[in-house]
């Protein structure tokens, strides 16, 4: 679906490859080589925010994966992983939707939307704990405004489209920020499951569509947001509730919406202009959809950004944006053992411990070679 497949995001994850994490040169380069070898850009090796593009990533993964079965392994597609069999601390086997499967070591990668492998990797033993996301809307901009207001002109020739970066801070308000600007792209809907609404953002390669977008988040502790201790079920609980409640304002995956000035004024929105977004846009009221610490944090960052960023408020915002990273984190041993297992590791965005495809590449990366070596 949207958000499972090959590559991660399924379809529509465009390969931002982007790394903030530090002391990761090697295994980095290491990386951005195999993508190469695998078809990527060579750019991508010395741009500072190198980008595959979504029509080439789907290439690439592929060809990753014929690599990879060509090494000796196998890949097994529309198969759900229902169940470990542990004895003494120790995986001897997985029980699947095609039977079972025998394992010497367990490196479980499910990504941050596995809601329903979390609760079994809960349920099995595996330890977790609820910590700090983000969550927030995707806007949307006509290319041209973030292209003005950045280099004082629609287009320049030679360049594909204008980025933005964008942090808000204040001692009343939650932390927000842009994130996974995708200049030149469009809105998605990333949802894992039919009664939940969630929207991500996509480019391709050139980056020539007419529409930037990018998510603007709050960030948010949510034992802090709730004023109590919580376990990892009821944070998993807490946010699919939100994502549910997103698809509830019209059953389907027609999501919210509001012009950015009308949001910031408190008003509703009665038209719309174009959206790359392929399902529809509905009028609401953001302070009905979001917890009231989080809508005025970010109604608040929108002024501001407005200031930053001249036409800012003549953009959309819609829908839920709920996957910058997963709510809870994995217990960790070296190296990515899960705490307490001898040879189970849980790797990559699903561990909570990794954030993007660099981070989580490397992530598994050590993982591997901690077990050969």
């Amino acid at each position: 679906n949207y958000c499972y497949g090959e590559g991660g995001a399924g379809t529509f994850s465009d390969g931002k490859l982007t790394a903030r994490t530090k002391n990761i040169d090697l295994e980095k380069k290491f990386v951005i080589k195999t993508y190469i070898g695998a078809g990527a850009p060579e750019e991508i090796a010395y741009l500072s925010s190198p980008h595959i593009g979504t029509n080439n990533l789907i290439k690439i993964v592929a060809q990753l994966r014929e690599k990879f079965i060509e090494s000796g392994g196998s890949i097994h597609f529309e198969t759900i992983l229902e169940n470990i069999n542990i004895i003494e601390g120790k995986a001897h086997s997985i029980e699947t939707s095609i039977g079972n499967i025998d394992c010497d070591y367990l490196f479980l990668a499910i990504g941050h939307s596995a809601y329903d492998t979390y609760r079994m990797l809960i349920s099995a033993g595996l330890k977790f704990k609820p910590k700090p996301f983000a969550i927030g809307s995707r806007v949307e901009h006509r290319q041209e405004i973030i292209n003005t207001a950045q280099w004082g002109k629609p287009s320049i020739k030679g360049l594909k489209a204008a980025e933005y970066k964008l942090t808000y801070r204040d001692d009343y308000f939650l932390p927000v920020y842009s994130f996974c600007m995708c200049p030149g792209g469009k809105i998605v809907p990333a949802s894992p499951k039919a009664d939940l609404s969630i929207v991500n953002g996509m480019s391709y390669y050139n980056r020539n569509s007419n529409w930037a977008n990018s998510a603007i988040v709050a960030a948010i502790d949510l034992p802090k947001h709730l004023a109590r201790e919580i376990e990892s079920l009821e944070a998993l609980d807490w946010l699919e509730n939100l994502e549910h409640s997103f698809y509830q304002v019209n059953n389907s995956f027609d999501v919210p919406a509001a012009k950015i000035s009308d949001l910031i004024k408190g008003k509703t929105t009665s038209r719309f202009a174009e959206s790359s977004y392929p399902f529809g846009l509905v009028s609401n009221d953001f302070n009905d959809l979001f917890p009231p610490m989080i809508i005025n944090s970010i109604r608040n960052s929108l002024i501001d950004f407005n200031k930053k960023i001249k036409g800012f408020e003549d953009g959309i915002i819609m829908g839920l944006e709920s996957k910058t990273s997963s709510p809870i984190q994995a217990t960790r041993e070296e190296q990515g053992r899960a705490a307490g297992f001898e040879n189970i590791y849980i790797i990559g965005e699903g561990s909570g411990h990794s954030g993007g495809i660099i981070s989580s590449a490397v992530d598994g990366l050590k993982s591997a070679l901690s077990l050969i070596n």
